[in-house]
């Protein structure tokens, strides 16, 4: 079905950048050598692309078009998207990214638990300083259907961060 199309085009879309962003974390930020590249971190990070990310982030997007009233004009409607997005998904996507990279990647709770204690707030604080403009680009100039790849460019620099953080 179309649907099922998109889905997989865009879980593949989200799924190839975010593996770029961990594979640039690792040689360039980390500076790993290429022979010392961890290529199951990255394909797990993809994974986490296509089976969470991107139907996770299309859902909420959806959820958001329907909520804020089309008639405001845009920049007015991208500003209550974003502030929305900002206050109500962030925090717990935020977390649960905290969450799944660390046990994907073979950490126990305690370790888990205990990264979130270190790292939470900090992700949570830097997100602040990004996605903020980035989401009000987002949410009153790009269309509806290009919102999750637009946003996914956007974090092939911020899964870079993300990835640095929760695997270090």
């Amino acid at each position: 079905t179309m649907a099922l199309k998109a889905y997989l085009r865009e879980g593949l879309n989200v799924a190839a950048i975010m593996g770029l962003g961990d594979t640039v974390a690792q040689l360039f930020i980390e500076n790993k050598r290429l022979s010392d590249w961890d290529a199951g971190r990255t394909l797990r990070f993809s994974a986490l692309g296509i089976v969470f990310v991107a139907p996770v982030v299309r859902r909420w997007y959806l959820f958001l078009e329907s909520k804020v009233p089309k008639k405001l004009p845009a920049m007015q409607r991208g500003i209550r998207k974003m502030l929305t997005d900002q206050v109500l998904f962030a925090p717990p996507f935020t977390l649960a990214m905290s969450c799944l990279v660390p046990l994907i990647n073979g950490e126990s709770m305690e370790q888990v638990k205990s990264r979130i204690q270190d790292s939470y707030f900090t992700i949570l604080g830097r997100n602040y300083m990004l996605w903020p403009l980035a989401q009000v680009i987002n949410f009153s100039y790009v269309p509806l259907s290009y919102q999750v790849l637009y946003v996914q460019v956007i974090a092939l620099f911020w899964n870079c961060y993300v990835s640095m953080m929760l695997n270090k």
